[in-house]
């Protein structure tokens, strides 16, 4: 296990990350930064002099080490798969009680399902409570419509149709909500560092 090597790295950035296989389901939806097919975001905390992250992931809220999270997107070629961002200098001052708020909801269930309840969270949507929080109830990034639909066809998939049907639910399509790879293009965060080759990243190399 290794930690990313990000010399900048502070509490309250965001890390982007993309978890398995190129084309999952929620990768095929939304596309994020620069193109970047990212399914994943936590945030950084310090705790006992170290720093970690903080994420929302199957089975609950939880803190992982930056080693875990960063050994948790390797592609096949042995290379994390990452996107590192830093909310712009207005909102900074939001961090401190983001991160105490968050610290707050460790254990809270994770959601497969998406349905923006306090009961349970999914990995954007902790972020969007985090900050949301901190600023007095005023969302600080917005909410954004669920897309099920493959970004490349427009079809909803039909997986997701079986997720839903799993609890006898349709997919909750273009209902309100937020997704890892459309937060990574707001503007209020500046993406400053990227690490292994993320799908779908176009850089100012290529």
């Amino acid at each position: 296990m290794s930690r990313p090597s990000v010399p900048q790295l502070a509490p309250g950035d965001l890390i982007f990350a993309a978890l398995g296989a190129e084309d999952n389901l929620i990768s095929a939806v939304v596309e994020g930064h620069r193109g970047a097919r990212v399914n994943h975001v936590g945030i950084v905390v310090a705790q006992d002099g170290a720093l970690s992250v903080l994420e929302a992931i199957d089975p609950a809220v939880r803190v992982t080490s930056l080693a875990e999270y960063s050994d948790r997107s390797l592609c096949s070629e042995a290379r994390p798969r990452l996107m590192f961002a830093r909310l712009r200098a207005p909102y900074r001052p939001l961090i401190p009680a983001a991160l105490t708020f968050g610290l707050s909801r460790l254990g809270v269930p994770y959601d497969p399902y998406y349905t923006s309840s306090p009961e349970a969270l999914y990995c954007s949507e902790l972020i969007l409570e985090m900050f949301r929080h901190a600023n007095n109830g005023v969302a600080v990034f917005p909410n954004t419509p669920l897309s099920f639909r493959d970004v490349q066809s427009g079809a909803l998939l039909e997986d997701w149709v079986a997720h839903y049907a799993e609890i006898g639910r349709e997919v909750p399509e273009g209902a309100a909500g937020s997704h890892p790879a459309g937060l990574s293009r707001d503007a209020r965060l500046e993406i400053y560092h990227v690490e292994g080759r993320v799908p779908g990243y176009a850089s100012d190399e290529r």
